[in-house]
């Protein structure tokens, strides 16, 4: 990190994100995007459950936007992270993810990359809790200390 950089915590530099209950909109239909949704070699959205609000799993409750960020927070060195895609514009994903929103002046692409760094996975494996099925919390995540260059640079 050169010596013009600023550091901030990744939660700094994120919008709120909005929840949802679809059964109290039981003939909603949209589109569920469940943690098995993301895969971790190509790291986008490859398929979704298209379901009524009536037949939501109680972990469909996370609205997504197009240029969100999704971490699954579930086994979180498997590295289930992907760019919501414009067709999956208010949406909805399990609360299995943490949906990153990064504010208008932060690039979306800076923070995606920022999750594939060796020092967040590597601090998101020693954070995780849970044997058989370790997590990690949206406060571990927002908690990151993330490195921002200079404007020019």
């Amino acid at each position: 990190m050169k010596a013009d950089w600023q550091v901030k915590k990744l939660g700094d530099v994120l919008q709120k994100t909005e929840t949802i209950n679809p059964s109290q909109s039981p003939e909603w239909m949209f589109n569920y995007i469940d943690v098995s949704s993301v895969s971790n070699s190509t790291f986008q959205i490859e398929e979704t459950q298209r379901i009524k609000g009536s037949a939501a799993p109680s972990r469909a409750r996370k609205v997504v936007k197009e240029n969100d960020i999704i971490f699954a927070t579930i086994r979180p060195t498997l590295q289930r992270i992907a760019i919501v895609p414009e067709h999956l514009d208010k949406q909805i994903c399990s609360t299995g993810y943490f949906v990153i929103r990064p504010k208008p002046e932060i690039n979306n692409r800076f923070i995606f990359y920022f999750l594939f760094t060796e020092k967040f996975t590597k601090n998101m494996g020693i954070l995780q809790k849970g044997a058989s099925y370790p997590a990690v919390t949206d406060g571990d995540i927002k908690a990151q200390i993330i490195p921002f260059p200079s404007l020019h640079e």
